[in-house]
Protein backbone atom coordinates (compact mmCIF):
# COMPACT_ATOMS: atom_id res chain seq x y z
CA UNK A 1 0.00 0.00 0.00
CA UNK A 2 1.34 3.44 -0.85
CA UNK A 3 2.30 5.77 1.99
CA UNK A 4 -0.30 8.22 0.71
CA UNK A 5 -3.08 5.64 1.19
CA UNK A 6 -1.67 4.20 4.39
CA UNK A 7 -1.55 7.62 6.04
CA UNK A 8 -4.84 8.65 4.39
CA UNK A 9 -3.28 11.84 3.09
CA UNK A 10 -5.65 14.32 1.52
CA UNK A 11 -3.00 15.33 -1.00
CA UNK A 12 -0.36 12.96 -2.35
CA UNK A 13 3.21 13.70 -1.39
CA UNK A 14 4.76 15.75 -4.19
CA UNK A 15 8.43 15.39 -3.25
CA UNK A 16 9.85 11.96 -4.17
CA UNK A 17 12.72 12.19 -1.68
CA UNK A 18 10.36 13.21 1.12
CA UNK A 19 8.12 10.27 0.20
CA UNK A 20 11.16 7.98 0.30
CA UNK A 21 12.07 9.20 3.78
CA UNK A 22 8.49 8.81 5.02
CA UNK A 23 8.42 5.25 3.67
CA UNK A 24 11.59 4.39 5.57
CA UNK A 25 10.38 6.04 8.78
CA UNK A 26 6.93 4.42 8.54
CA UNK A 27 8.47 1.00 7.86
CA UNK A 28 10.74 1.31 10.89
CA UNK A 29 7.77 2.37 13.03
CA UNK A 30 5.67 -0.63 11.93
CA UNK A 31 8.63 -2.99 12.42
CA UNK A 32 9.10 -1.57 15.90
CA UNK A 33 5.43 -2.02 16.82
CA UNK A 34 5.39 -5.61 15.55
CA UNK A 35 8.75 -6.35 17.16
CA UNK A 36 7.72 -4.99 20.55
CA UNK A 37 4.61 -7.21 20.50
CA UNK A 38 6.81 -10.24 19.73
CA UNK A 39 9.38 -9.46 22.43
CA UNK A 40 6.68 -8.65 25.02
CA UNK A 41 5.45 -12.26 24.79
CA UNK A 42 8.80 -13.26 26.28
CA UNK A 43 8.88 -10.48 28.87
CA UNK A 44 11.53 -8.50 27.00
CA UNK A 45 11.94 -5.27 25.12
CA UNK A 46 13.63 -5.12 21.73
CA UNK A 47 16.71 -3.56 23.34
CA UNK A 48 16.89 -6.34 25.94
CA UNK A 49 16.62 -9.01 23.24
CA UNK A 50 19.35 -7.28 21.22
CA UNK A 51 21.67 -7.47 24.24
CA UNK A 52 20.92 -11.16 24.81
CA UNK A 53 21.34 -11.92 21.11
CA UNK A 54 24.65 -10.03 20.91
CA UNK A 55 25.96 -11.81 24.00
CA UNK A 56 25.08 -15.20 22.53
CA UNK A 57 27.37 -14.61 19.55
CA UNK A 58 30.31 -12.82 21.17
CA UNK A 59 33.67 -14.58 20.96
CA UNK A 60 35.51 -12.80 23.76
CA UNK A 61 34.60 -11.05 27.01
CA UNK A 62 32.61 -7.84 26.55
CA UNK A 63 32.23 -4.93 28.91
CA UNK A 64 29.13 -2.79 29.28
CA UNK A 65 30.88 -0.21 27.10
CA UNK A 66 31.51 -2.81 24.39
CA UNK A 67 27.81 -3.67 24.37
CA UNK A 68 26.75 -0.03 24.28
CA UNK A 69 29.03 0.69 21.34
CA UNK A 70 27.84 -2.33 19.36
CA UNK A 71 24.17 -1.67 20.04
CA UNK A 72 24.48 2.10 19.58
CA UNK A 73 22.93 3.06 22.90
CA UNK A 74 24.00 5.55 25.53
CA UNK A 75 25.96 4.56 28.60
CA UNK A 76 22.91 5.26 30.77
CA UNK A 77 20.68 3.18 28.50
CA UNK A 78 22.93 0.12 28.52
CA UNK A 79 23.19 0.32 32.31
CA UNK A 80 19.39 0.44 32.62
CA UNK A 81 18.91 -2.43 30.14
CA UNK A 82 21.49 -4.56 31.96
CA UNK A 83 19.96 -3.74 35.36
CA UNK A 84 16.63 -5.11 34.13
CA UNK A 85 18.17 -8.19 32.50
CA UNK A 86 20.19 -8.90 35.62
CA UNK A 87 17.06 -8.57 37.79
CA UNK A 88 15.40 -11.18 35.53
CA UNK A 89 18.38 -13.50 35.99
CA UNK A 90 19.31 -13.39 32.29
CA UNK A 91 22.76 -11.75 32.52
CA UNK A 92 25.58 -11.41 35.02
CA UNK A 93 28.03 -8.54 35.34
CA UNK A 94 31.37 -9.74 36.63
CA UNK A 95 34.01 -7.48 38.12
CA UNK A 96 37.39 -7.35 36.42
CA UNK A 97 40.28 -7.99 38.75
CA UNK A 98 42.40 -4.88 39.16
CA UNK A 99 39.78 -2.51 37.68
CA UNK A 100 36.66 -1.84 39.72
CA UNK A 101 35.11 0.36 37.02
CA UNK A 102 34.96 -2.32 34.31
CA UNK A 103 32.56 -5.25 34.41
CA UNK A 104 32.25 -8.08 31.90
CA UNK A 105 28.73 -9.06 30.88
CA UNK A 106 27.76 -12.70 30.40
CA UNK A 107 24.58 -14.59 29.65
CA UNK A 108 23.30 -16.81 32.44
CA UNK A 109 22.11 -20.29 31.50
CA UNK A 110 18.56 -18.95 31.79
CA UNK A 111 19.44 -16.09 29.40
CA UNK A 112 21.02 -18.48 26.92
CA UNK A 113 18.00 -20.80 27.08
CA UNK A 114 15.65 -17.89 26.42
CA UNK A 115 17.63 -16.75 23.37
CA UNK A 116 17.77 -20.32 22.08
CA UNK A 117 13.99 -20.57 22.47
CA UNK A 118 13.29 -17.22 20.78
CA UNK A 119 15.87 -17.23 17.98
CA UNK A 120 14.26 -19.83 15.67
CA UNK A 121 10.90 -18.04 15.87
CA UNK A 122 12.57 -14.65 15.42
CA UNK A 123 14.51 -15.86 12.36
CA UNK A 124 11.42 -17.55 10.87
CA UNK A 125 9.53 -14.26 11.14
CA UNK A 126 12.36 -12.35 9.48
CA UNK A 127 12.56 -14.89 6.65
CA UNK A 128 8.80 -14.76 6.17
CA UNK A 129 8.90 -10.96 6.07
CA UNK A 130 11.73 -10.78 3.53
CA UNK A 131 10.72 -13.79 1.43
CA UNK A 132 9.35 -11.41 -1.21
CA UNK A 133 12.93 -10.31 -1.96
CA UNK A 134 15.68 -12.25 -3.70
CA UNK A 135 19.14 -12.42 -2.15
CA UNK A 136 20.26 -9.85 -4.71
CA UNK A 137 17.45 -7.48 -3.69
CA UNK A 138 18.27 -7.94 0.01
CA UNK A 139 21.88 -7.03 -0.73
CA UNK A 140 20.70 -3.95 -2.63
CA UNK A 141 18.51 -2.86 0.30
CA UNK A 142 21.46 -3.31 2.65
CA UNK A 143 23.64 -1.21 0.34
CA UNK A 144 20.98 1.53 0.17
CA UNK A 145 20.65 1.66 3.95
CA UNK A 146 24.44 1.78 4.36
CA UNK A 147 24.60 4.66 1.88
CA UNK A 148 21.91 6.58 3.77
CA UNK A 149 23.74 6.07 7.09
CA UNK A 150 27.05 7.15 5.55
CA UNK A 151 25.42 10.29 4.13
CA UNK A 152 23.82 11.05 7.50
CA UNK A 153 27.24 10.90 9.14
CA UNK A 154 28.49 13.67 6.83
CA UNK A 155 25.80 16.10 7.98
CA UNK A 156 27.10 18.35 10.76
CA UNK A 157 24.86 18.35 13.83
CA UNK A 158 25.54 21.95 14.78
CA UNK A 159 24.05 23.61 11.69
CA UNK A 160 20.50 24.77 12.34
CA UNK A 161 19.40 23.88 8.79
CA UNK A 162 20.49 20.22 9.09
CA UNK A 163 18.94 17.20 10.74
Amino acid sequence: MSINKELDLEQPIQDLRHETLLNIVRTVAVLSIKGEAFFRRYGLTEAQFNVLFALKYKKRKWTQSDLGRRLVVTRASITSILDKLEAKGLVLRNSVEGNRRIRHVELTSEGLNLVRKMEPIYRRNIHRLFSCFSDKECNEIIKYMETIRERLMTIPYSTKDNI
